[in-house]
């Protein structure tokens, strides 16, 4: 008797720290905004982040094409002067280069992500960018966009996106249950340089490298415009005047007109946009990508992208 309550106190024990780990998601906010006059939802991914020991609230963007976690130098300027500790962490002597432009860097800055993730990082500080806050008279409830989390803090992790649930975690591969979803191998940009990641496409047969960016979520696919007019029908569909990153430029639609698959997943026709300008024609010639896409092909997956063993997965029998 004694033995088989040993049996099932085990097991229930093993019961509740698969479902103690299966709990460990934090539940982030969708950014829905107007776009040229349109209402579009789900533009970009917001987690909730505690910021070293400050007492506020905050949200960081979740942002797959930046290598870099960047804070908006505005913002967690606010701060300095209440809290001492915190601006000797920023460095203005070892700039670092994001988007082309140096910055200074917030070394060590602590962030936990919701309560399922701790990380330590050297953070861009973006000067000039977000918004002074009054420290003093601001609601601890009031919650703050502080900057964007970026792919330095997935190295050898784990990340999971429950995109219908609207959550997400960060783990280890050894505690993911690779069964549960089907896989296919990515590339880094440039091995142990650049992680940002290429999934494989193919249009008509003929494999495409496409980057996978949660920060680019407006379309499901963008593309450099030779590139978008090798899969679509010539003539626009769309245009959209779009702002990143302070500059406002134009954008065609084009509507794909061959069959493109990831894996075995057959793609719907898909809006193909292209930024006339070819501002960003060298960066992907470069590099040997053909387009961007992000979180819109995927809002009915869940989704794991295990950094460690390269492979991009979604969950099996989620439709």
């Amino acid at each position: 008797m004694r033995i088989r309550i040993l049996v099932f106190v085990t097991l229930a024990l093993a019961f509740m720290q698969n479902e103690m780990k299966a709990q460990e998601f934090a539940e982030f906010k969708w950014v829905n905004d107007s776009v040229s006059g349109r209402y579009i939802e789900k533009l970009a991914i917001l987690l909730p982040v505690q910021i070293e020991n400050l007492p506020n609230r905050f949200l960081m963007q979740l942002d797959l094409g930046s290598t870099q976690s960047v804070i908006r130098g505005n913002t967690i300027g606010s701060f300095y002067q209440k809290y001492p500790d915190l601006k000797r962490k920023l460095d203005t002597i070892n700039l670092c280069k994001f988007h082309m432009r140096e910055c200074p860097q917030i070394n060590n800055l602590d962030i936990k992500i919701g309560d399922v993730f701790d990380c330590n990082v050297n953070a861009a500080s973006l000067q000039g960018y977000g918004v002074k806050v009054p420290v003093d008279s601001l609601s601890p409830e009031v919650e703050i966009l502080i900057g964007s989390i970026g792919t330095d803090v997935l190295k050898g992790k784990v990340l999971v996106i429950d995109y219908p649930n609207s959550k997400m975690s960060i783990t280890d591969a050894s505690e993911m249950n690779a069964s549960d979803y089907s896989f296919i191998p990515f590339q880094f940009l440039k091995e142990n340089e650049d992680n940002r990641l290429l999934l494989p496409f193919t249009a008509n047969g003929q494999e495409l490298r496409v980057m996978f960016d949660t920060g680019a979520s407006m379309f499901q696919l963008s593309a450099p415009e030779k590139n978008a007019k090798m899969i679509c029908d010539s003539q626009a569909v769309d245009s959209l005047l779009i702002n990143s990153w302070g500059e406002k430029k134009k954008i065609i639609g084009l509507e794909s007109n061959v069959e493109l698959r990831f894996g075995e997943k057959v793609l719907p026709q898909l809006k193909v946009y292209y930024d006339p300008s070819n501002k960003y024609d060298f960066f992907y010639e470069s590099n040997n990508v053909f387009g961007l896409t992000g979180n819109a092909l995927f809002l009915n997956d869940v989704v794991v992208i295990d950094y460690q063993n390269k492979r991009f997965g979604i969950k099996k029998n989620t439709h």
